[in-house]
């Protein structure tokens, strides 16, 4: 009798596991499905209406469009594409920029830090640019969660690939020496690296 009590238990969580993992399946199928349709009911009415055809054309199509902007909408009411993080995690690397000397560089600033300086983001987005520039050397450029586009000049060892999405204060890469540079543009103008160091 006790045998059997715990056979039917340990049957019932089985089930329940496997519950929970075709949830998830179907959480993920049915983002997908309201995803496509959205862009169906998008087509349609831009075939119908003329007036939201030329807002699209106009708002959507013919302007840069913030994949920051987009990934944090997304995330808002349709959750992660991948399954959720475990509440457990703690963050290993979440850091200020600390520098010795700051001057003016072209349309941003050349920062003196430590040799091999590890360099944390400034604001939380979506890397849009990674390679090399003339008199920054390697670059990475994020396109902000605050519409602010920050270019790091001067960086080596990085895992980071393009498109990946990086939190604020994370890990970007190392300084290849002593000098970071850091250009921020927001709504068409240049910032100054203080208020974001605040």
């Amino acid at each position: 009798m006790v045998i059997r009590m715990k056979y039917k238990c340990l049957e019932k969580l089985g089930v329940n596991k496997e519950n929970q993992k075709g949830g998830k399946v179907i959480r993920f199928m049915n983002k997908v499905l309201m995803a496509i349709l959205l862009g169906i009911i998008s087509l349609i009415v831009m075939e119908y209406s003329p007036k939201f055809k030329t807002f699209m054309h106009e708002e959507v199509l013919d302007k840069n469009i913030s994949f920051a902007f987009l990934g944090n909408l997304y995330h808002k009411y349709f959750g992660e594409v991948l399954p959720e993080k475990k509440e457990d995690e703690v963050p290993v690397f979440n850091e200020k920029i600390n520098y010795l000397e700051k001057e003016v560089y072209q349309d941003g600033y050349k920062l003196k830090v430590n040799n091999n300086y590890l360099v944390p983001t400034l604001v939380g987005g979506v890397i849009v640019f990674i390679g090399e520039k003339e008199d920054m050397g390697k670059v990475i450029t994020i396109e902000g969660e605050d519409n602010s586009t920050i270019t790091y000049g001067n960086i080596k060892n990085t895992d980071l690939k393009l498109y990946d999405f990086v939190n604020k204060g994370k890990f970007l890469g190392e300084v290849d020496n002593d000098t970071l540079y850091i250009t921020i543009l927001r709504n068409g103008e240049y910032q100054d690296i203080e208020t974001y160091l605040s």
